[in-house]
């Protein structure tokens, strides 16, 4: 099931049984319940794969224990899908807390972007060209996952060989020398 509409549900839920309970603890627990288990299963199919690899064999055949071969050859072999996960993981967050907020299954006495778009729609801001009121708040989700995007696709070049760039050394010339004048 999708992650957001699951979390709408559960935030709704645990607000209607508990009027006083709207705060920013019942969406962390929501966002904790819906947003592990892509996470888990990419990070589990790649274990899986690693598993089965020639150099696990290899370590196998040596006689290493199985924790130096989780934490020696299999492990920094996901770091790099550990790393983007968690930041996958870190815009999908942001994003369904700034949805939840908005939608008003949040605090609303609390000033969070959600709540100040909310606000903005509800004073029809956009129908009266007032765009102070929605696009700081928009513009800052916008920068803040576009940023782990960004952080994201440079672990992404870090980690993987074929998409590096090689960059072509630029050649220093050196100074010429002076020619003695007689």
């Amino acid at each position: 099931m999708p992650g957001l509409p699951l979390a709408i549900v559960l935030a709704s839920l645990a607000s209607n049984a508990d009027a006083a309970n709207k705060n920013e603890f019942v969406i962390a627990v929501v966002l904790i319940f819906t947003s592990w288990s892509y996470g888990a299963r990419v990070l589990r199919a790649q274990t899986l794969s690693l598993k089965e690899r020639e150099f696990v064999a290899a370590a196998r055949a040596t006689g290493e224990t199985q924790l130096r071969i989780i934490f020696a050859e299999i492990l920094p072999n996901e770091i790099a899908l550990v790393a983007s996960t968690f930041i996958g993981t870190f815009v999908f967050a942001v994003g369904s807390e700034v949805a939840l907020e908005f939608l008003g299954l949040g605090d609303p006495s609390q000033v969070t972007w959600g709540t100040i778009l909310y606000s903005a729609q509800s004073n029809t801001a956009l129908l009266y060209g007032k765009w102070w009121e929605f696009v700081p708040a928009g513009l800052c989700v916008a920068l803040l996952c576009a940023g782990l995007a960004f952080i994201n696709f440079g672990i992404d070049e870090l980690a993987n060989p074929r998409l590096r760039v090689e960059r072509p050394l630029r050649r220093r010339s050196l100074p010429a020398k002076k020619k003695a004048v007689a």
